[in-house]
């Protein structure tokens, strides 16, 4: 019999795999409500679920998500996405959360794809585009497809700060 130790929250973790992006952001697969409590307890803050409800092999609904992140201690937002070519809307909402929660965040989808879209689309600012699309090749995951509209996005934002 297992007990919910630190040991054991970290082993259940290791399974899960969080990708770090950066400093702030990792993300991965959807959690189980198991895995938030491991989440938590290897320290972070906050959850962002790139999700629909509905989508299949989901292991909860996002109000089942959201609970569980109450019931752990950490923040959470629900930002749905179907596939991994983000509207300007998600991108913006993705990066608002960014700038709204607790860090370090922990944000998924079914293998964490449209997630590091979305990181990437709403880091234009900070990182140039080769380093996005290498950052997330390291974290299994080709954007090479969004080069275009990553650079397209960096452009509409330094136009709108002009």
């Amino acid at each position: 019999m297992t007990s919910d130790t630190a040991t054991d929250r970290g082993s259940k973790l290791e399974r899960l795999v969080p990708r770090p992006l950066s400093r702030a952001v990792s993300i991965g697969r959807a959690p189980t409500r198991q895995e938030v409590a491991a989440l938590a307890g290897a320290g972070f803050r906050s959850l962002i679920n790139n999700r629909p409800d509905g989508e299949k092999d989901s292991p909860m609904t996002s109000l089942e998500t959201a609970a569980a992140a109450s019931d752990f201690g950490l923040a959470y937002a629900h930002i749905p996405v179907d596939g991994r070519n983000p509207l300007e809307k998600d991108v913006r909402a993705f990066a608002e959360a960014l700038e709204a929660l607790p860090q370090p965040v922990y944000a998924f989808c079914r293998s964490g794809g449209r997630s590091a879209a979305l990181w990437a689309l709403a880091s234009v600012a900070e990182m140039t585009t080769a380093t996005l699309i290498e950052t997330c090749a390291k974290a299994g995951h080709d954007i090479s497809f969004l080069a275009a509209k990553i650079d397209m996005r960096r452009e509409m934002l330094e136009d709108a700060d002009a």
